[in-house]
């Protein structure tokens, strides 16, 4: 690969990297790995209290459901104990560049957050992007290539990775001292006959935002709030958005997929038509404070709608009726959830 290679204000050059396997697992050397994955917390935490009462089966079988759907974007293989509420394996683009920019030894990678640190200590906006130093990021698995697994199951393809210091935050904002990271992957274009055997992830987008103050150039680096949204070849897409600071500790997973149930919500009294099978807008939340989960669903609603009937007036506000906006009265369901330890990223 070729690339305009790295200057004084972008540092960011080619990463080619061949590995034994995709997969992630925790290891003598890596004990903890699977609990820095993007999904780690909420997976876990969504499990109901342990209870003989007919709402916890309900409850247990939508959290199944919900696992299920994650599985296939992230690529879980679920632990033999623990009635699979945690995954012992895990195979997806975003987890895995996280694990490495994490580890460190990749001079590149190093060196981007070396020189976001450097600008943070100077006070001067810095940024470190692949994309606009026409640089690439490749990842190879060896073990997949050797067994002629399909290319997008062999070769990670990562169209951005960018990190960027902003003293000051957009004019009216009372953001500073932050630094943002975005994550880009896209799967590489095959033939039509070839798109059925490949994974069922087609893109990623990642992003996460850091207190300046916190940000180190080895490790990890723990954001105040973290976006992921991922996008499959046959069920949609999901969208992971978490919080991090604050009083209430909170995961949120937006499931995107009309044209496929997902959930039964007929077990909530929802499954009365075509609509409320699958509908266009599901939402489950997570809040760590009050070890809580909600769900809620939409169908038909527009996330905004217009202020006024007159079509002459553009200006539109939040639509209370879309599960986006609906409030914690709105919920079809709500289970309490075991305590939660510190969560980790």
């Amino acid at each position: 690969m070729e690339s305009t290679g790295s200057s004084a204000f972008n540092p960011a050059t080619n990463v080619d990297l061949t590995f034994s396997s995709f997969d992630l697992s925790n290891t003598d050397q890596a004990p903890t790995a699977l609990s820095y994955t993007r999904f780690s917390d909420f997976y876990t935490g969504i499990q109901p209290i342990a209870s003989e009462s007919n709402e916890t089966a309900k409850h247990l079988a939508t959290v199944k459901e919900i696992r299920q759907h994650i599985d296939r974007f992230i690529g879980t293989q679920s632990a033999e104990k623990g009635n699979g509420n945690s995954y012992t394996k895990i195979r997806n683009p975003l987890d895995l560049i996280n694990q490495v920019i994490s580890v460190g030894r990749i001079n590149n990678f190093d060196e981007g957050r070396r020189y976001i640190r450097d600008r943070i200590s100077a006070n001067q906006a810095g940024n470190y992007n692949t994309r606009s130093a026409g640089a690439r990021i490749r990842f190879t698995d060896q073990a997949a290539a050797i067994s002629q697994r399909p290319l997008n199951d062999t070769e990670w393809n990562y169209q951005t990775l960018d990190w960027r210091y902003l003293p000051e935050g957009p004019e009216g904002s009372d953001l500073t001292q932050k630094v943002y990271r975005t994550i880009q992957y896209v799967a590489r274009t095959v033939s039509d006959d070839r798109q059925e055997e490949q994974p069922e992830l087609i893109s990623l987008l990642a992003g996460a935002r850091f207190a300046a103050g916190e940000f180190v150039d080895d490790g990890y680096n723990r954001p105040e709030y973290a976006t992921a949204d991922f996008v499959s070849r046959s069920f949609g897409g999901i969208e992971l958005r978490q919080e991090f600071i604050g009083d209430v500790q909170k995961d949120t997973l937006y499931i995107k997929s009309p044209d496929r149930q997902i959930l039964d919500l007929s077990r909530y009294g929802e499954g009365e038509g075509e609509s409320k099978t699958s509908p266009d807008c599901l939402r489950v939340e997570i809040n760590y404070a009050m070890d809580q989960v909600r769900l809620y669903a939409s169908d038909g609603e527009p996330a905004r709608v217009p202020d006024t009937p007159d079509e002459a007036d553009s200006s539109t506000s939040d639509n209370p009726a879309n599960c986006i906006n609906q409030s914690e009265d709105q919920a079809i369901a709500a289970w309490n959830v075991e305590y939660s330890e510190v969560r980790k990223f």
